[in-house]
């Protein structure tokens, strides 16, 4: 709890165990200023919803100080840490803090919930908005201001009244505001609008000396006060006088900015047109009237739903509140306070007498068909206000819970009071006294009159007392303790039905003539309602049932078991069935799901008209028809589309199955189910209770006005219209035809049940009864009627023999040709138009997607502006033929504007505009059109038709505008400016007038100036015709090449007629007789042409085969073979051809093997002499040194042996490498590498490697283990690296190992031996480097001695490189005599030079003299194996052969 008090100091208060109050630790307020006074304490209803980086578990809140020596004000906000049991020292600092300054005294605060902000009303209207610091994880955001988003100055000065609505939505009003409005600004979108209260306009039910001071007075109806109940969404606001206005918002809940909205979350439409305010005032409830289109104001979301009055208010009304419980509204004046109660008005129709509710405490009784006149009950002289009404044809019964009147029909049309009695037990009761006295002290709340019988409930006891008129009791009808008691009680005919505070259904037989004892009906212990009849109640408060608190309900029964509370409950005429609705428990809104009990199966079925998108208001049964209800219905924006489970059983759950029925068995889609789902005011639907489920029949808007449904007696629904009987003082009840019944009203009752059980029998699927029923029937009206049932149902089968019987021709041709409609709902509407139902049509043809048969539909109409809305959104491919028929109906009426829009919107405005302004003789409009409309065809038209009427200045105005440079031309040709003509042709190089101009000069024998301009328009044939004409022949050859081929033949012939026959030759070549070209070139030897002509042939693929034969014979015979033997090929002679290539030595290239190459065939013999020719053009290539040719054709021949051989003359490694890896073939692979190891592999570890992989792939282990031996004696030649070769040794003799070869063992003896040899050597340089001398030194002269090392056809040491390693030694020793013995040794026993072993400068210093010789040996960069990478180097000691296979 948080408290201010006038000294500007807040404190914290919390509750110990003991629930007193004591100040909170957590929470120290900072020293206000003198002066200061706290107005206003704000806590915001989302805690968790923090500002400024504050701990999760704090208490923080904001309040208000006014400055009253400044008259400013600033606003603070407060924390408390007391959560977090952190206690404040009075030496630290304050928890609470200034945050922002306010100009002037503050008025009210507000905190928005959701975004943080903090909004100010102060006293000079100013509405602001402050928000916390943008950064809030800055460090300086505890301690930096607040900062002013938005500042408002509101219309009027004063003191104003502020209050949410809708999240994020204020509601503002002030008693100095002229307009009397509630002004409302939606801070989440910045709308801002004003709502204003209805002017009084009636004034029943008030005291009479208080009414005309207080209308007098404009000034009364100023507001003062304001406030919003977000459970009904109703914002009330009182008036001066003591008026109070309610509005409730029907349109979507506004949303906090952030929030979430799935897509399954539904809010029910709290809005119950017909209810009523208690208190002495008005019940009058208003419909609105507005639309719901997209256009729509906010304020549009906003209507009056009912005015109240308090009263005679002395001062003024000062705050309006609503109360804990639902249906309670405080009004607190200056002189005290009321309290209303809202309560359902009991407006009805039963036995044919009207009753409704017209104020709280006035009632007005009619007789539906006019025999009686509206009679007005009045109880304001007595002080009583009528909460229930009740009426026969004789008897009206009203009362409240104290007491109750009757009153009895007299001669006059009126009603006598017969009597009166309230419910304290007063009067005794007839023979029950003892029994039933004590059950009447606490009132009933539920009352119903049958004959001379009253029948009522009895709070707390599961009793219907009976009475007689006088409230006598006679009889007690009881039932099971443990139902509860009865909360709504419904009579219809002889049939009582009561439900029961735990939600059970009980039924009792009336007697007829209503004096007799009831009896028992339907189940012996009635029919429970099941929990999950109208679905899952998502959040429904059941603490307050469990508790028994049933007043917080106020009206609504329920039981704990039951998420939801009973509304209302209706009985038949038969008392077969009984219909409910349910409001959600501790909410006045009704849920939308409509359920039916039906004795004879024992079992529920529901309809939810959330599938409508409106929510149900009232229901009420047939007062002759057992079968059919009706539901009165208003707009619910929240309504969502309902899903069906199909998965519900129908024995266990038989209310579900009705849902699915009413979708599945209807024909009716989603569309037409919500097609008055945006309709303002009242929709009642009628609904056929079917074993099988609730279907519905149809939809009746019911007209502006009228506001409720009171009952239906078919084929009439009976709604009242409570303004007219207030500004009329007549009668209330009015009658409404039923759609299906419209035109039937006369038909005696026997042909409207037969009507009524046709449309059920169709409603229900039973076609054969159906039939039957249209047999029997001899009236055409009914069949009429039947007809258009047909139509509603969708049975054209039964509606085809209707028509038969009608006689109506067109309807049956209609449907006879509807057949070929693939849709059902086209073939019915098709029908449908026949029948004058041509709203229906529409509809069909909307939902079935026919939307160009609905264009059609509308166009027939004469509905032109739907017409073109249908093609515009949906039906676009006629859109343009719909503007055009829209046009010529314009056109037809004289609208000369607006055909012309429509024609434009057609896209015919050139053609048809023109024709139809021409046609009324409207030249001058005609002109100024084409001049505005600035289209170059519609130009065009004007300046011919103006040529044709000799305007000829017009005409070339009109022509320049529309760029029509041809007729430009022609005209002036005309009128003879050549020169003007010319040089308009020069410019515009418009071909068309060029040409045009060419002709003229043509026909005035102005050759040159004819071909000239021929030559511009790119008509060169014309031109070349022309110089043949006049023997221009300088022209005629560059005229004749871009001329068509005809005219390039003609100027030909007429060439070799002159003797031009190498310009012939061209032109018989460019126009494709070849064969003529070369006719001439061989008759007189033209090579150069010839040459340009075979080259061409050469080039063509599609060349004639005779033509190229010609041409080779013609080359063969002047020796010219290579052009010979190509064209040869070309001709498909291959064999020939190739012989002449082999004879004479024509190189093939790749393109001419390519040609000699032929292609693959299915014939065995013809792929033989294939592969026998590719061999043979492979050996013409081999030969030729066209190896890499050769290669590709002896593999396209097979041999790949050959193709590898040739491959190899090429010396391209590459290539050699690839072709190995994709031929694998063991020869090839053993070729490869035989190759290259001729190249210098020891240079290039790719090579080396290729070696190594291609013998390793043939499993050549003896190639493999020589290659090795190789590299071994490469080391030691080259580098003398005797440990790699030791190594290379070693894998050679692995590899050999091996081999199954003959010999392989002896081979293997030897590589044995010289490996050991090696490492010998490998070993004494070892020795030397360890300080071995003596055991180095004689193991070199063992190796000297041995004969194996001087076998130079082995792989051995070098003597020299024994002697080099003896002698490095002692040099580096300093022992230069034995290193001078030893090289003499070297020189004169071994016979070696000791150049190549030894460096020149040692080998100068040990003889003393310098070196002659520079002896460069080679160096580790430069071997093969020395050089890059070492792992790279040493790759094939890792590689294994399997000589075997393996």
């Amino acid at each position: 709890l948080v408290t201010g008090d006038d000294q500007g100091t807040v404190s914290v208060w919390t509750l110990d165990a003991k629930l007193r109050p004591k100040p909170s630790p957590g929470f120290r307020c900072a020293k206000p200023n003198p002066g200061a006074r706290v107005s206003h304490v704000v806590v915001p209803d989302d805690l968790e919803d923090l500002t400024e980086g504050a701990e999760p578990d704090t208490f923080v809140f904001y309040y208000a100080i006014n400055e009253g020596l400044s008259d400013s004000g600033h606003v603070c906000m407060g924390v408390d840490n007391a959560v977090n049991d952190t206690a404040v020292s009075p030496s630290e600092k304050p928890t609470s803090r200034k945050i922002f300054d306010a100009p002037c005294e503050i008025h009210a605060v507000l905190h928005h919930d959701g975004v943080g902000n903090v909004i100010t009303l102060g006293t000079d209207s100013t509405l602001s908005i402050f928000a916390p610091p943008a950064d809030a994880n800055a460090p300086s955001v505890k301690t930096a201001p607040w900062r002013s988003i938005s500042s408002t100055k509101l219309p009027t000065e004063g003191d104003a009244e502020v209050a949410w609505t809708q999240p994020g939505v204020l509601a503002v009003v002030n008693d100095r505001d002229p307009s009397c409005a509630v002004r409302v600004f939606d801070l989440n979108t910045g709308d801002n609008y004003a709502l204003v209260p209805p002017a009084r306009r009636k004034t029943a039910g008030l005291p009479a000396a208080s009414m005309p001071a207080r209308d007098a007075d404009p000034s009364g109806r100023r507001l003062t006060c304001v406030c919003y109940d977000a459970a009904s969404r109703v914002l009330a606001c009182g008036q001066r006088d003591g008026r109070v206005t309610m509005f409730r918002h029907t349109g979507p809940r506004a949303l906090h900015r952030g929030d979430v909205t799935t897509a399954d979350e539904t809010k029910e439409n709290n809005d119950e047109g017909n209810e009523g305010n208690g208190g002495n005032g008005d019940a009058k409830s208003e419909a609105s009237n507005d639309s719901d289109d997209s256009d729509s104001s906010p304020e549009d979301a906003w209507r009056v739903i009912a005015t109240l009055d308090c009263g005679d208010v002395s001062g003024r009304l000062e705050r309006v509140c609503f109360g804990p419980q639902i249906r309670l509204l405080a009004a607190v004046a200056t002189d005290g306070a009321r309290l209303c109660v809202r309560v359902k008005l009991n407006d009805k129709v039963r036995e044919g007498v009207s009753v409704v509710q017209v104020a709280a405490d006035s009632v007005v009784v009619e007789a539906t068909d006019g025999s009686r006149a509206p009679a007005r009950l009045n109880t304001t002289e007595r002080g009583m206000q009528i909460t229930g009404a009740d009426a026969t044809s004789s008897h009206l019964l009203v009362w409240n819970s104290s007491q109750a009147e009757v009153h009895a029909a007299n001669g006059a049309g009126g009603f006598n009071r017969a009597s009166s009695f309230d419910w304290t037990g007063a009067k005794s009761s007839r023979g029950h006294a003892n029994t039933f006295a004590s059950s009447s002290s606490s009132g009933a709340q539920a009352m119903a009159i049958h004959g001379s019988r009253i029948y009522r409930s009895v709070p707390g006891r599961a009793l219907i007392e009976v009475t007689d008129l006088d409230g006598v009791v006679t009889d007690a009808l009881s039932y099971e303790e443990a139902q509860g008691e009865a909360g709504f009680l419904d009579c219809n005919g002889d049939y009582l039905c009561v439900a029961t505070a735990s939600g059970h259904l009980r039924f009792w037989r009336l007697p007829s003539d209503g004096e007799g004892r009831a009896r028992a009906h339907g189940p012996t212990s009635g029919s429970m309602i099941p929990p999950d009849v109208c679905g899952t109640v998502e959040g429904a408060d059941r603490s307050r049932a469990d508790d028994g608190d049933e007043e917080a309900n106020d009206g609504l029964i329920n039981s704990g078991r039951l998420p939801f509370a009973v509304d209302s409950v209706k009985v038949n005429c038969d008392g077969t069935k009984a219909s409910l609705l349910f409001a959600t428990v501790g909410h006045t809104a009704v849920r939308s799901t409509l359920a039916v009990y039906d004795l004879d199966t024992d079992g529920y079925r529901t309809f939810d008209f959330k599938v409508t998108g409106r929510a149900p208001e009232t229901h009420a049964w047939d007062s002759s028809a057992p079968n059919i209800l009706a539901a009165q219905t208003s707009a619910d924006e929240d309504a969502t589309e309902v899903t069906i489970n199909k998965a519900h059983d129908a024995t266990v759950s038989p209310y579900a199955a009705s849902v699915e029925g009413v979708n599945g068995n209807t024909g009716r889609s989603k569309a037409q189910l919500r097609q008055h789902a945006k309709t303002a005011g009242v929709v009642v639907f009628t609904l056929f209770a079917a074993p099988r489920g609730l279907l519905l029949q149809e939809a009746h808007p019911i007209p502006t006005g009228f506001e409720s449904l009171l009952g239906l007696t078919a084929p009439s629904l009976f709604v009242c219209n409570k303004s007219a009987a207030h500004d009329t003082g007549g009668g209330a009840c009015f009658a409404v035809t039923m759609r299906d019944f419209v035109g039937m009203e006369h038909l005696d009752p026997t042909a409207k049940s037969a009507l009524l059980t046709f449309n059920y029998d169709l409603a229900v699927g039973d076609s054969d009864r159906a039939h039957a029923r249209v047999k029997k029937v001899t009236e055409p009206a009914l069949w009429e009627a039947m007809a258009h049932m047909c139509i509603k149902n969708k049975r054209l089968d039964v509606a085809d023999v209707c028509l038969a019987n009608l006689g109506h021709v067109r309807g049956g041709r209609a449907v006879r040709d509807s057949a070929n409609e693939p849709e059902l709902d086209a073939r019915v509407a098709s029908v449908a138009v026949h029948l004058g139902l041509v709203d229906d049509a529409a509809a069909l043809y909307e939902q079935c997607g026919r939307h160009d048969l609905l264009n059609r539909l509308y166009q027939a109409m004469g509905r032109w502006d739907d017409a073109v809305g249908v093609a515009s959104s949906k039906d676009r491919i006629n859109l343009k033929s719909t503007h055009y028929a829209h046009g010529r109906h314009l056109e037809s009426v004289g609208d000369v504007s607006g055909a012309i829009r429509a024609y434009e919107k057609s896209g015919s405005a050139a053609i048809d505009v023109p024709r139809m302004l021409h046609a009324k003789g409207m030249d001058d409009h005609l002109e100024r059109y084409v001049i505005n409309a600035s289209s170059p065809e519609l130009t065009r038209w004007w300046a011919r038709y103006c040529e044709s009427s000799g305007e000829f200045e017009k005409a070339l105005h009109g022509y320049q505008a529309a760029g029509d440079f041809l007729s430009l031309v022609r005209t002036y040709c005309a009128q003879g400016d050549y020169e003007v003509a010319a040089s308009l042709v020069e410019e515009s190089a418009d071909p068309a007038a060029a040409f045009h101009l060419a002709r003229t000069f043509e026909a005035m024998d102005e050759h040159a100036e004819a071909i000239r301009f021929f030559g511009l328009a790119g008509r060169h044939g014309h031109a070349a015709r022309l110089a043949r004409r006049c023997g221009a022949d300088a022209e005629l050859m560059h005229l004749a090449l871009r001329s068509p081929p005809e005219m390039m033949l003609d100027s030909a012939r007429y060439l070799e007629s002159r003797g031009e026959l190498e310009k012939a030759v061209t032109l018989y070549h460019k126009a494709g007789n070849a064969g003529k070209a070369l006719e001439l070139c061989f008759g007189h030897d033209l090579f150069e042409p010839l040459a340009v002509i075979v080259e061409s042939v050469a080039d063509d693929p599609d060349a004639d085969p005779k033509l190229v034969a010609k041409c080779a014979t013609y080359f063969l015979d002047n020796g010219r073979y290579d052009e010979a033997a190509r064209l040869l090929v070309k001709g498909g002679d291959h064999a020939r051809g190739l012989e002449l290539i082999a004879e004479h030595d024509v190189v093939i290239d790749e393109a001419l093997a390519e040609a000699l190459t032929p292609a693959k065939g299915e014939d065995p013999t013809s792929e033989e002499a294939r592969k026998a020719l590719l061999m043979r053009i492979a050996t013409v290539c081999k030969n030729q040194g066209s190896y890499h040719l050769a290669c590709k054709k002896y593999t396209q021949a097979g041999d790949k042996m050959r193709a590898m051989k040739a491959l190899l003359k090429s010396g391209d490694t590459e290539k050699i490498c690839f072709f190995a890896g994709v031929s694998r073939q063991r020869e090839i692979y053993i070729m490869s590498a035989n190759y290259l190891q001729t190249l210098k592999w020891h240079g290039d570890a790719d090579l080396t490697k290729h070696i190594v992989q291609f013998y390793t792939k043939a499993r050549a282990v003896e190639s493999l283990s020589g290659f090795y031996e190789s590299v071994a004696q490469v080391e030691i030649d080259e580098y003398r690296d005797y440990d790699k070769a030791a190594g290379a040794l070693r894998d050679a003799a692995k590899h050999l190992a091996k081999s199954k070869a003959d010999g392989a063992d002896v081979l293997m003896r030897s590589l044995e031996a010289r490996t050991e040899l090696v490492e010998q050597f490998v070993a004494a340089r070892t020795r030397l480097a360890e300080g071995k001398v003596a055991d180095a030194m004689a193991q070199c002269e063992t190796m000297i001695a041995d004969p194996r090392s001087r076998d130079e056809r082995e792989v051995s040491i070098r003597i020299g490189d024994v002697y080099a390693m003896m002698v490095e030694h002692w040099y580096q020793s300093r022992d230069l005599k034995r290193c001078r013995q030893l090289v003499n040794e070297m020189r004169q026993d071994a016979g070696l030079q000791a150049e190549p072993y030894l460096e020149a400068a040692m080998l100068s210093e040990i003889e003393g003299t310098s070196a002659r010789a520079e002896v460069i040996s080679p160096t580790e960069d430069e071997g093969y194996l020395h050089g890059g990478d070492e792992e790279a180097a040493e790759f094939y000691m890792d590689e294994e052969v399997d000589s075997d296979g393996g």
